[in-house]
């Protein structure tokens, strides 16, 4: 787990901590990571099974599912 990168976390379920509308405060979504650039990241919400893209000013946090964290 220590010393692991966002980039390490392609094709595993992250939460990502997105901020809300409102600017108060973030809510959870959980997806598989499928790709991370200087833009931002690229991931499918696994009941939309679509790639969406979020850009790091919208995303608080990124933190790997328990599974995959304890590797």
């Amino acid at each position: 787990m220590a010393g692991e990168t966002p980039e390490a976390w392609v094709g595993t379920e992250v939460t990502l901590h997105l901020w809300k509308s409102d600017g108060l405060g973030t809510e959870p979504c959980g997806a598989v990571l499928r790709g991370i650039s200087t833009l931002g990241v690229t991931v499918e919400i696994p009941r939309q099974h679509e790639l969406t893209f979020y850009p790091w000013s919208t995303l608080r946090e990124i933190t790997p599912h328990q599974n995959h964290a304890k590797k």
